[in-house]
Order: C-alpha cells, then structure tokens, then sequence
C-alpha cells in the first residue's frame, strides 16, 4: 500500500475534523432549538389561551409552527451559509498551512537529492518555525561534514598513492642496489676481500635503508591502531633536551651536521613519554637531513617559556638553515603521507615522519606547527606543570 504524503494527511486530518466539528454543533443545536422551540409554544399557548379558547389556540399554534416553514427555511439557508463560510475558511489556512510546512521539507528533499548526485555546494536557505530551522540548519552541518570528509577522504587518497609510489621507489632504489651488489659478488667483479668487504657494507647499508623505512611503517600502524600506549613521566624539559643535544651530536660530524641549544632555564617541568619525545626530535632531524639541502646543516634547539595565570606551556622550537618551504605548502607539512618534494630538493620521502610528529605532540596534550623562519622551523607546545 502506498503511504500517505503531509499534504494529504494534512487535508484528510482537517476534513475529519470539520465534519465532526459540525456534526457535534449541529446535535447540540438542534437539542438547545428544540428545548427554546418547545418552550415558545407552551408560551405562545399560555398567552393565546387567554384571548381565545383552547382549541382555536392549539390551531393558531399548528399554523404557525407547523404550516408555516419560513423560518425553517431561513434557519436552514443560514445553516448552509455558515457551514460554508466555515469550509472555506478552514480550507484556506489549511491550504496556507501545508505550503508553510511542505517549502522546507521541499528544500530538504531537493538537498538530499543534490547530495545523492554529489553536490555538497548549496546550503538549505530558510527561515520560519524554529523546529524547521533546527532541521535545516542540522541539514547543512551535515552537508558541511559530508564535503569536508569527502574532501579530506580524496587529499588522504591521493597522499596514499603518492606514499605507494614514494615507498616503492625508495625500496626498488636500495633493492636494486643490494641485486647488483650480490650480483658483483657471484660474478668475481670483487676479487680481493678488500673488495668483497666493500661491497657487503654496501649491500649492508642498503639494507638497513629499507628496514628503516618499514619500521616506520609498522610505528604508524601502531600508532594508528591504539597498539603504541605512551608511558608519560614528569621530566625537567631543559635538561632533557640537553643530554639530548649532548648525546646526539656526538653521531654527526660537526663540519655536516651542527646541533645548537638555547635552553638556559632548569625546572621546567612536563609530562611526556621520553622514548616518544626521542622519537619526535629524531624525526625532525631526519627531516632537515633529508630536505634541507645543506651540505653544511644548522639546527637549532630554542626552549621558551610562556607564563600564565594558572599555568603555562613550554615551547621547543626547532629549526634549520635549509632551504624551507613554500607557504602554499608549509599548511600540509604535518599531513599524513604528504611529500613536498618537489620543493624541498627532489629528496625521497614517504611524508611520515612529521605526521608521527604532530600525532605524539597532541597525544601528549600539545600542540604543534610550523613556519619559514631563515629555513624550516616547527614549534611545540607542552602544559607546564607545577614545580
């Protein structure tokens, strides 16, 4: 059975309440007309009585009640008159009604329908009863969502390929190296063990390559799936980044890789997983290597402290003297699996290391972004506990 539409609910459910409307007042009339009818008579009968017999009084009383219908007829042409007054007028604010209440379920309709056909650009324009606006306003929040999750849906997409592409490049280029070099090896091209030597670290390094590139891989998984709880611990941020600097440095050659500290300040304390907050400048680090475009590379490690009423955030910031950047770009450099390379050097990536970033910041309670300042520059926020 087909349902119903509002228009016709509206119509049918209006109709059925007219109709017994004048059925009840035309039940109640006719018991209260009655009662004022029957009770003329007897008036009329008394009064006659007393100026004519009782027989010439009841036969006035039939000539005027019963063979004269002037006044039945006019009751009945009034009858007609204001039931059709009534009609009309129910009809039209019925009529006013349903159009009030079918133009914002039209509206909804026709969006839902341009949402089928994937348009999300046109937002439901009404205004009138608050429960409608409600609606549509609520519509519109949808629709909103819907546009920036199908947005969002197709950059993650395209940043997927992109990663695919940029994994499996940066597998086939080690790959092919340790192939070639095995193969070197089964040819005699190395005969001395000098040689061979040389062309196993080769093939060793090559190897370790596509292990660090998967072992990111699989932290992302970790990371994204809940597998990867954070230990948070209550550390004096200055001297952690100081044994940090220490400790690092002495990896690089200074005349390549330079490590700068200003942190003067002791006891401020935060709280934040210290193998995550490891993890977080060594990717930073790994980024500058890998895009600066610097054969000689400066980093620099600033700690900041900003004050507040009832608390406060520490701030690192880190940064290069690498090439940086362009602004058009510089808004997604924490998105996952964006690689600007073709801003920062034509340099391999698989656009993870800074997402890793920005989701441990946050998920120790910062927060984080990034600049052109003299090359690329991130800043990090921690809440300051107290002392």
């Amino acid at each position: 059975m087909k349902n119903q539409t509002v228009r016709k609910r509206i119509l049918l459910s209006n109709g059925l309440a007219i109709i017994v409307a004048l059925v009840i007042i035309g039940l109640i009339n006719l018991a209260i007309g009655k009662l004022y009818w029957e009770s003329m008579e007897r008036e009329f009968e008394s009064t006659m009585e007393q100026f004519v017999s009782e027989d010439q009084a009841e036969e006035m009383l039939a000539d005027w009640t019963v063979h004269r219908n002037a006044f039945l007829v006019l009751a009945g042409i009034d009858a007609v008159l204001c039931i059709g007054a009534l009609i009309g007028t129910i009809l039209f604010f019925t009529r006013k009604l349903t159009g009030d209440v079918m133009k914002p379920l039209d509206q909804l309709k026709a969006g839902a329908e341009r949402i089928q056909a994937n348009q999300f650009d046109q937002n439901i324009e009404y205004t009138g009863d608050e429960e409608f606006e409600a609606v549509c306003r609520t519509f519109n929040d949808m629709q909103a969502h819907l546009l920036e999750e199908r947005e969002k849906n197709a950059r993650y997409e395209k940043a997927r390929t992109d990663m695919i592409a940029g994994v499996s490049h940066d597998l086939r280029t080690p790959l092919t190296a340790v192939q070639g070099t095995i193969k070197g090896l089964m040819d005699g091209i190395a005969a001395t063990p000098d040689q061979q030597q040389m062309f196993l670290k080769v093939a060793y390094r090559r190897t370790e390559e596509m292990g660090a590139l998967l072992n990111q891989l699989f932290y992302l998984s970790k990371l994204e799936t809940g597998n990867m709880p954070l230990d948070m611990q209550r550390i004096d941020l200055g001297e952690y980044l100081w044994h940090y600097r220490n400790n690092k440095q002495a990896l690089f050659d200074p005349q390549d890789v330079q490590i700068n500290l200003e942190a003067e300040q002791r006891n401020v304390f935060v709280s934040a997983d210290l193998t995550q907050l490891e993890r977080i400048l060594d990717n930073l680090i790994e980024n500058s290597r890998k895009y600066s475009g610097r054969e000689h590379l400066k980093i620099t490690m600033q700690m900041c402290v900003h004050e507040e009423e009832n608390s406060g955030q520490a701030e690192i910031i880190f940064a290069d003297n690498g090439a940086g950047m362009p602004g058009d770009q510089i808004c997604h450099a924490f998105d996952e699996f964006y690689r600007g390379d073709a801003s920062r050097g034509q340099k391999a990536g698989n656009g993870l290391g800074l997402y890793i970033v920005k989701y441990l910041v946050e998920a120790m309670g910062g927060n984080v972004w990034a600049e052109n300042r003299n090359g690329f520059a991130v800043h990090m926020q921690f809440p300051m506990e107290e002392k």
